[in-house]
């Protein structure tokens, strides 16, 4: 992706001191290293140890995906590059990993981009509700977008990979199948899923989803809005009682990222070797999710925990989408600024949501 010289002021509590013991450990991207007699080896044969941040559990599906490009990057550097994996926010927090990246906490991290509001106004475009069938099409026009525009949000980063969740449904501990029940709900959303729950009655809690849990347990939360899998790979289902089968916008957005100047010291083969692997992530990311993740949370659900899916009625729904409408606009309004036509953005989006659709099936 594209450089850029601007230099980012967030302040993130405890990776200073994270950066500092990591430094002091010697550990870096490019291991030193010396061959049977003792004499240095050149970048191109030196072993590479990279760290790979990520904040939910090893369980989840973008945690497996972390898993699976860790091997293959192995496998296609014939050994000589290593990922050691930090799951579960062992190493760097949601909202945090990003700026974790770019100090050099961890060589390559997955955050999402929705737990960072107005920080990636492009890939935001992805959470509006216009009807992506399923993950692998939603991901596969999800790095299209970045690769086509190169938005600004990414300009320091080399990105690994992105894919997305399903659509987000309601999941919730008493029934919703209006605008009634939902009314003074409080519900966990992030991204587009706010003002979504702010059009519909209820009230939206900004958290992050490993906290969800904790806040469903305490009665901070009545239920939350996401992808279906969480169900499982949160154990949310020992939470909640219902999922509303009424599918919003894409439920969250993945991109991992390595530190622009951290990839262009690496030696060629090994970025070509990332760069083939950004698609096939995609790719493999998105079917395991559709093919297996979700419908297994969902067997799980309701299996082992009586979780019971409710339906709307055909009023209910169109008075739902209706009142959906009007996020779109909004989109429109805070995109402006940012360095790219949102009219264009959103028109490829739907080019590309088609063509996939098309091609892929729903």
């Amino acid at each position: 992706m594209r450089r850029s010289t601007m230099v980012r002021g967030r302040s993130v509590v405890g990776m200073a001191a994270a950066a500092a013991m990591l430094a002091a450990c010697g550990e870096g991207a490019v291991a030193d290293a010396e061959d049977a007699d003792g004499e240095s080896v050149g970048d191109e044969e030196a072993e590479i140890s990279l760290r790979y941040a990520f904040f939910a559990p090893a369980a989840s599906f973008p945690a497996v995906q972390m898993e699976e490009w860790a091997e293959r990057l192995n496998e296609r550097t014939d050994g000589r590059v290593s990922v050691e994996l930090f799951p579960g926010g062992t190493l760097l927090e949601s909202g945090d990993i990003f700026d974790g990246v770019s100090g050099g906490i961890a060589e390559v991290g997955m955050d999402s981009p929705a737990y960072d509001v107005g920080r990636f106004p492009l890939s935001s475009v992805m959470a509006l509700p216009v009807d992506f069938p399923n993950s692998q099409v939603a991901s596969r026009t999800m790095l299209d977008l970045l690769e086509e525009f190169e938005p600004e949000e990414f300009a320091d980063y080399e990105i690994i990979t992105a894919f997305t969740t399903e659509p987000a449904y309601i999941q919730s501990e008493e029934p919703v199948t209006s605008r009634d029940d939902l009314d003074g709900l409080e519900m966990r959303s992030a991204g587009a899923g706010v003002p979504a729950l702010q059009a519909l009655g209820a009230s939206p809690v900004g958290m992050p989803m490993p906290e969800v849990a904790e806040g469903l347990q305490t009665g901070v939360l009545d239920g939350y809005m996401s992808s279906r899998e969480v169900l499982q790979d949160f154990g949310l289902a020992e939470q909640v009682n219902y999922v509303t089968d009424y599918a919003f916008g894409i439920s969250n957005t993945f991109v991992a990222v390595m530190d622009q100047s951290e990839y262009d010291n690496l030696p060629a083969d090994v970025q070509e070797a990332i760069v083939e692997l950004r698609p096939e992530m995609t790719e493999f990311a998105s079917e395991y999710h559709d093919d297996q993740n979700v419908g297994d949370a969902l067997e799980w659900a309701e299996s082992e925990h009586g979780v019971e899916v409710v339906e709307l009625d055909d009023g209910e729904r169109e008075a739902w989408d209706g009142a959906l409408e009007g996020l779109i606009d909004d989109w429109f309004e805070e995109a402006e600024g940012h360095g790219f036509d949102p009219q264009e953005v959103f028109d490829r989006m739907n080019e590309l949501r088609e063509q996939y659709t098309a091609e892929l099936g729903s």
